[in-house]
């Protein structure tokens, strides 16, 4: 495989041009076409694509899933209004991905000057997701997910008025699977995906007693009706008695979502800039779960049915507001001061009922069981976040920023379980639990510029960061950047490294002599570095190279029952190395060329070994791609565009419990000719 690649990168760098649009193609002047008044620019390309996938085809797909085919590349449609006049000035078409890309787009832009302006994008994914190294291939998808968004604007142009409207949908079709737990065991489960969501929204935007005023308000509806289902399903113990013979599972949900945002800014006298917002939504949902399972338990009895029937509805009204300020004490510096505030509640209950019918292993029957439970819970949550900051900036050479943050947040839990019949103790269960948490954390940095044509950037963070979970210490946190730019004659440098280091306390609620004594922290850290070279000698040969290092290294306490429980550690290792290379060039006047290199390999672990209680993990792997084409000007309006790509990925660790190896590689040739019409620069 790997003289294939060397092929791609050495002999096609010579004759071959990369998809993308970094790429010099030639740009030739076509006769200007006009219709009905109107000027026309157009572009397409159409062509096709072979895929020869040796290996592992779905890992291939859950990675990049082009396909066989014919595709259009993209294309593009442009008319111009000679007369500016009638309801439209320009109408600008784009396209890109038709059908044998993992993803397309449609955008159609209409306008006329000064009176509205519509936009509007419509997207499809094509999800695929198979790996037998994630939970045991138990969990899949194959979907289609399409969306899409429309916006009209009235009087664009206007400072003192304008109008917006707007729609989107969203939604996906398709199957795929997931696991679930019964019996002491493990199922995969297969569902057909079926989810919805539509929105509508409005607004405003005027000038009025010198403050710039935005006001919007919207509505989304939303729902999910997917089903799961299986037979005849073994489990992943196949040496138990647990079986599925019939599983059920149907779990609609309806909702739907109001919300309002009004902007406020100004600035005074160009010394003060003040910039305010307020958002109020409010979000109900409603709820059933329908599930029957057949079958046999662990305890060899035969299930004839074991059915759930769940209800339940909840309402989150949320309201956000954030202020901003900031004032110039001098033109070389500034004071800001940032204060958010951010409050919401959820209330919502469910009634459980659960049914299940059993006989023994000789058949006789057993005692019915019904389970009937009523739940309930309501969630405060507030916190507010303050954030100053001063900048100053001394001469042109030097500037630096400081600042504080301070966060503050508490959350509330109300609520019961409460039993009901035929269950005998019917005592109402009360939950009240409250928190109260506070952060601090210092940021700065500094922009420095030793020589024109070199500028180093740098900033850092220290402190600590509000854990959304209960029960959790706040993060421990110190995170370093820096970058650095050097350009001169044709060469541009850059240079960037980034260090995050935290720490994520932990507290038990186990009762003591449970668990091993201690704290139990969870610690991350993580560095990166990059560099790049671009070199532009002319204005028809380009090459730009670069190589990042990543590194990252966690360890989180925990406990393994070693026939006791033991304190132990889970690590992970990251030695993620990637580098590159780009090629562009034209060396004739009709013909362009490109061609790229792209090289990831993470190390992971290495040879690092540990006994129990330790437990060392990690993904070391190596995908490596090469990219190349060749465009020729045929014409004034026809380019012939010759494609090859190489992809090549292995695993150091393979599964070998689930599924076949994931090592995979692939040769994509394409061809394609792209056809110009009309006059002015391509598109």
């Amino acid at each position: 495989m790997t003289y294939k690649l060397f092929f791609a990168v050495g002999i096609l760098l010579l004759m071959t041009v990369n998809f993308h649009a970094q790429t010099p193609t030639p740009s030739p002047s076509p006769e200007a076409v006009t219709i009905g008044g109107f000027n026309v620019t157009s572009s397409f390309e159409v062509g096709l694509r072979g895929i020869d996938v040796n290996g592992n085809i779905n890992k291939y797909r859950s990675d990049f899933n082009y396909r066989n085919g014919v595709r259009l590349f993209d294309s593009s449609l442009l008319l111009e209004n000679k007369e500016k006049s009638g309801l439209i000035d320009s109408l600008l078409v784009t396209t890109s991905g038709g059908n044998a890309d993992p993803f397309g787009f449609v955008r159609v832009s209409v306008e006329r000057a000064g009176f509205y302006k519509f936009d509007s994008t419509v997207r499809q994914v094509v999800y695929f997701n198979n790996l037998n190294n994630h939970a045991r291939n138990g969990h899949t998808a194959n979907t289609r997910h399409n969306f899409g968004d429309f916006d009209l604007t009235m009087y664009p142009n206007a400072e003192k008025f304008r109008v917006r409207l707007g729609a989107s949908f969203n939604n996906s079709r398709g199957t795929g699977s997931f696991t679930t737990r019964a019996y002491s065991d493990e199922f995969a489960i297969s569902s057909d995906v079926n989810t919805d969501s539509y929105d509508l929204r409005g607004g405003i935007d005027s000038k009025l007693f010198g403050f710039n005023w935005s006001l919007s308000l919207g509505y989304r509806r939303f729902s999910d009706d997917t089903i799961y289902s299986t037979t005849a399903n073994p489990g992943y113990a196949t040496t138990n008695t647990t079986v599925i013979a019939t599983f059920q599972r149907a779990y609609p949900i309806r909702g739907a979502t109001q919300y309002g945002m009004l902007n406020v800014q100004r600035t005074f006298a160009k010394k003060l800039d003040f910039t305010a917002r307020i958002i109020h939504s409010n979000t109900s949902r409603d709820f059933s779960f329908l599930e029957t399972i057949t079958g046999r338990d662990n305890s060899n009895n035969i299930v004839d049915l074991d059915r759930f029937n769940i209800y339940g509805d909840s309402t989150r009204p949320q309201t956000r507001g954030d202020l901003g300020l900031t004032y110039a004490v001098t033109k070389d510096f500034r004071i800001s001061e940032s204060f958010s505030f951010d409050t919401f509640n959820i209330s919502g209950g469910s009634a459980f009922a659960e049914a299940l019918f059993r006989r023994n292993n000789a058949g006789n029957p057993l005692a019915t069981t019904f389970t009937n439970t009523l739940y309930h819970r309501i969630t405060g949550f507030r916190r507010f976040v303050n954030t100053l900051e001063a900048d100053y900036q001394y001469r042109d050479w030097f500037g630096f920023n400081i600042g504080w943050r301070y966060s503050n947040r508490r959350i509330e839990l109300l609520g019961f379980n409460q039993p009901l019949a035929p269950a005998t103790n019917l005592t109402r269960t009360l939950i009240a639990e409250e928190e109260d948490n506070q952060t601090n954390a210092v940021i700065g940095g500094f922009k420095l510029k030793p020589m024109k044509n070199w500028v180093i950037f740098a900033d850092a963070e220290h402190g600590d960061a509000d854990n959304a979970f209960t029960r959790l210490a706040n993060y421990r946190y110190t995170n370093l950047r820096v970058r650095s730019r050097w350009s001169f004659n044709q060469f541009a440098v850059g240079f960037s490294a980034i260090t995050k280091d935290n720490e994520n306390p932990s507290t038990s609620t186990a009762p003591p002599g449970n668990y091993p004594a201690g704290a139990f922290i969870a610690n991350t850290k993580s560095r990166i570095f990059s560099a790049y070279i671009d070199w532009t000698p002319t204005q028809k040969f380009s090459l730009n190279t670069g190589y990042t290092y990543q590194q990252l290294t966690s360890e989180t306490d925990i406990v393994i029952n070693t026939g006791t429980l033991v304190r132990g550690a889970s690590r992970f290792y990251m030695r993620d190395h990637f580098a590159f290379f780009d090629v562009a060039a034209q060396p004739i006047k009709r013909v362009s060329i490109f061609a790229s290199y792209r090289h990831n390999e993470d190390l992971g672990q290495g040879d690092r070994t540990a006994p129990l209680p330790i437990l060392i993990t990690s993904y070391p792997f190596k995908l490596r791609t090469a990219e190349s084409r060749v465009a020729i000007r045929l014409t004034k309006n026809i380019d012939w565009n010759i494609g090859y790509q190489y992809i090549e990925y292995n695993e150091r660790i393979q599964p070998l419990s689930v599924g076949a190896p994931q090592d995979y590689h692939v040769n994509m040739p394409y061809t394609s000719l792209r056809f110009y019409f009309g006059g002015g620069e391509r598109r």
